[in-house]
């Protein structure tokens, strides 16, 4: 007998993708980070939501064109690609005044955040055991932030900010998905990233924060983060059809891996003690939350990635 059962490559093949995706996602983070040295956050915004729509589009037409747009829940729509638009300013933001593995640490409060609100949003019912988890969740999150430290930043509370943001966006997805596509979710989320961004830039121009001509090569650089952001995004959602969401969501971790080598790689930046171990026990909570959602039946997407945020 040869080869794998089914299963096993189908899990195999599932955990491949989710590894690429967050690669790629890694890699999209860096570049956009790389470009807030040159450019202003919300400009790289308004460029990567622009490009990010070439991949989407394609997506678009292939998926039954227009038909795969049209929603039942405009009201809910619009409010997601508010919270959606809302996430990416502050993340990309956010990449722009701290170091990429502390940013990317931070982001992964959203689980923390999907398991408090979806008892408001949702209405469900949340346990002790993953209230708890969620409690320790965030002491991890103090440790990374340290408030009252005089090492403390207040930029530190923008990527939890954005993790807030996030976390809406996944609950409203979850309140329309039975009605709507996820494509059509993320096409109007992209939609209002753009609709921020040449807002913001406008708003901005004439200030020292405005309009910056990209250099000729930048072009280039903005075009590859809309095409990485379309890429990573499509990775990441493949993965989840070929095994179960609690084999798959832990390798999203390794996203704090490829931040701490670019990091180290571009910028020399060395997480310190601290940050470690508030990311670690973040992990662990978020985790925890993830097994025991898939546990009771839940549906889960897994600890979340800030991918997109765009995602």
């Amino acid at each position: 007998m040869t080869g794998l059962p089914d299963d096993r490559v189908a899990t195999g093949r599932g955990i491949a993708l989710m590894i690429a995706g967050i690669f790629v996602v890694s890699v999209m983070d860096a570049l956009i980070k790389w470009l807030t040295d040159s450019y202003p956050s919300i400009q790289i915004v308004m460029l990567r939501s622009l490009f990010g729509l070439i991949p989407l589009l394609i997506i678009v037409y292939f998926w039954g064109g227009i038909a795969a747009l049209r929603t039942s829940r405009p009201g809910i729509q619009l409010l997601r690609a508010a919270f959606g638009a809302s996430a990416m300013v502050g993340f990309f933001h956010a990449l722009s005044v701290l170091g990429l593995a502390e940013t990317v640490t931070l982001a992964f409060s959203s689980p923390l955040f999907v398991t408090l609100l979806s008892m408001p949003v949702l209405g469900e019912r949340v346990g002790p055991r993953r209230l708890s988890a969620t409690v320790v969740g965030f002491v991890g999150v103090l440790i990374v932030v340290r408030p009252g430290a005089e090492i403390f930043k207040f930029d530190a509370l923008i990527p939890i900010a954005a993790s807030f943001c996030f976390a809406m966006t996944m609950l409203l997805a979850r309140r329309i998905s039975a009605t709507d596509t996820s494509v059509s979710m993320t096409f109007y989320t992209t939609l209002a990233g753009l609709a921020v961004g040449t807002a913001g830039t406008l708003w901005a121009s004439g200030t020292p924060s405005g309009w910056i001509e990209p250099l000729p090569a930048d072009w280039g650089l903005f075009l590859l983060l809309g095409l990485l952001g379309g890429v990573g995004q499509f990775l990441v959602t493949s993965s989840f059809r070929h095994a179960e969401a609690a084999i798959i969501a832990p390798f999203e971790y390794t996203a704090l891996i490829w931040a701490t080598l670019f990091g180290l790689a571009l910028w020399n930046e060395i997480p310190d003690g601290m940050t470690l171990l508030g990311g670690a026990i973040v992990i662990v909570a978020g985790l925890y939350i993830g097994y025991r959602e898939t546990r009771l039946g839940k549906k889960t997407k897994g600890p979340g990635v800030m991918p997109e945020p765009s995602p």
